[in-house]
């Protein structure tokens, strides 16, 4: 019996001894404190892994008061002094944050302002001594249809912080995976250059390209069943995300087409952005100020004023430099225009600079007197030719303040040819002769320096180039000639001179369209006895040339039909005058 009852004693003993081997395995649980449990739970449930999601450009910047949360957020929510670094964690499909022991936190259509304000509570209730901090880490993704007047209609994937403008932004890009077929990818440049021409065209006048309808008027249809007008002009103008809400899961954006006829209401003048768009009920005054984007550097602030068409008058606004409207506001009505007055214009430049390189005794850049400083008095200025100045080289660039078209290199020269009446051959020509076109001023420097043709003296414009290179000693001979290449340059010497210095006329060769290639100009020139051959000119001599077979056959049969029909007149000629 004795020995029964000390086997249970031992037995007893082992259990308490193995129970606190269990927990003493356990680092610090017997001593934890609830925070210390609390911080084990949170860390078990958020993890960096959230982040590891594909990212996409950064479209707008959240306001957490606008914003609301959607399933797969990332938030990061620090707790001093329990977590003394952020952790992330995604947004549960029901919209809620599970913190095993402590409780449930329900996000359900709350803005991030105000989960903020609930995760902070909740933790605080807990213990009011922490300190919470809670942000978005990254946006969920939406799937987004976008339809109506964008260049890609389409189905997207976006992240929710972006706005309407931006998605819309995002629909007018060219895609970096679409494929475009070439006659597409043309209409669009085509549009876009005629748009940037128009945009040309109206940059000094102070008036608006075209009336603007779909940015005030976009639809944004919710999968609640809601729907919104989104004014994107607003939005912008007092800066106010509301009127350009971020896009949430299953919403439609329908851009609509610009229309003819609608309410307008306009500023132009001395405004960085005229402009033209609908009419809005309660627009106002300082709205439509907001809408010219500020004022241009000759803008009058003393001559606003707004037209009113109910009382057939204009009134006179005050305003400060960025157009704040100084004095009552007040709401304008269908067709009210504001003009904002223009400082006369200054009195046009009366110098410029130009620069004259090369062989001159004092090279470098020169003021001159507009309209009045001619070629002669430059090259006095520049202490005239040294003895290496090549005159027949010598040429003047002249700045063009047209740039030309970036995406249709043609589009001048069909401007121009529109009401042309050359033939196909001639077009091809003029064509050539405007891609290659030299921005070159019709002077000779022979002429005038060494003629005194004073037709020559030409007067000299801001930006000017003036060249003086020196003497490059050879003449290129090309073509059907017996050995091509460089001729050393003889004063006074014709282009037949030249043509025999390379071995003369090779077999195959057409010598009466031989031509002279100016150094100077590239200008061809026939070759005749007494027109001089100078240093940095070409000689070409073409070859005859090639006739196709059956052309050839076509000529012969054209002859062998004229001789016959002139045997045949001959031998009827003949017969009637014998028959007699």
């Amino acid at each position: 019996m004795y020995r029964n009852i000390a086997v249970c004693i031992f037995v007893f003993l082992m259990v308490i001894a193995n129970h606190s081997n269990l927990q003493a395995q356990i680092k610090g649980l017997s001593g934890m404190s609830g925070d210390e449990l609390l911080k084990m739970e949170l860390e078990s449930q958020f993890s960096d892994d959230a982040m590891r999601s594909e990212t996409m450009p950064v479209g707008n910047i959240i306001d957490p008061e606008l914003y609301f949360l959607g399933p797969e957020d990332v938030l990061t929510i620090q707790i001093v002094p329990i977590m003394s670094n952020p952790r992330s964690i995604k947004l549960s499909p029901d919209m809620s944050i599970m913190i095993p022991r402590v409780g449930k936190i329900d996000m359900r259509g709350l803005t991030l302002k105000q989960a903020q304000d609930s995760i902070e509570a909740f933790f605080k209730a807990y213990n009011p001594k922490f300190e919470v901090s809670t942000n978005l880490r990254a946006a969920r993704q939406c799937i987004v249809k976008i339809a109506g007047n964008v260049l890609y209609p389409s189905i997207y994937t976006m992240p929710s912080s972006y706005q309407v403008s931006t998605a819309i932004l995002f629909a007018n890009q060219l895609q970096k995976n679409t494929a475009i077929a070439l006659p597409q990818m043309e209409a669009l440049l085509q549009v876009q250059e005629a748009e940037r021409e128009t945009e040309r065209r109206f940059s000094e006048s102070g008036l608006s390209t075209k009336p603007f309808y779909s940015s005030r008027n976009i639809i944004l249809l919710r999968k609640d069943g809601s729907s919104l007008t989104i004014d994107l002009e607003k939005a912008a103008a007092t800066n106010d995300a509301a009127y350009d809400p971020y896009v949430k899961e299953g919403d439609e954006i329908i851009v609509p087409f610009d229309r003819d006829n609608f309410p307008m209401i306009s500023i132009s003048g001395g405004v960085t952005r005229p402009i033209i768009l609908p009419y809005k009920p309660g627009d106002k005054a300082s709205l439509l100020l907001k809408f010219g984007y500020g004022l241009t550097d000759d803008a009058d602030i003393n001559n606003i004023k707004i037209y009113m068409p109910s009382q057939n008058k204009q009134i006179l606004l005050k305003t400060d430099k960025s157009l704040n409207l100084i004095g009552e506001d007040f709401e304008i009505e269908p067709g009210a225009v504001i003009i904002v007055g223009q400082s006369i214009t200054p009195q046009s430049q009366s110098t410029g600079t130009v620069s004259i390189k090369g062989q001159v005794r004092n090279p470098g850049n020169y003021l001159i007197t507009l309209r009045n400083t001619r070629l002669r008095d430059l090259i006095d200025m520049a202490g005239g030719f040294t003895q290496d100045a090549y005159l027949p080289l010598a040429n003047i660039v002249r700045r063009e303040s047209k740039l030309k078209s970036l995406t249709d290199p043609r589009q001048e020269t069909y401007e121009v040819m529109q009401y042309s009446d050359l033939t196909m051959d001639d077009t091809t020509r003029y064509y050539i002769d405007m891609k290659y076109k030299q921005p070159l001023v019709a002077t000779d420097f022979v002429e005038l320096f060494e003629k005194n043709n004073d037709i020559n003296d030409v007067l000299l414009y801001d930006g000017d180039i003036i060249h003086i290179p020196t003497n490059p000693g050879l003449v290129f001979v090309n073509g059907q000639v017996k050995n091509p290449g460089y001729v050393e340059f003889e004063e006074g010497r014709n282009m037949s001179w030249y043509i025999e210095r390379a071995g003369g006329f090779a077999e195959g060769s057409e010598p009466e369209r031989a031509r002279i290639i100016r150094g100077r100009t590239n200008v061809w020139i026939a070759g005749a006895d007494d027109v001089v051959v100078y240093a940095g000119d070409q000689i070409y001599a073409p070859r005859v040339p090639d006739e196709p077979t059956t052309l050839k056959l076509q000529r012969f049969a054209v002859y062998a039909s004229l001789i016959a029909t002139v045997s045949i007149l001959i031998t009827t000629v003949f017969t009637l005058l014998t028959r007699k």
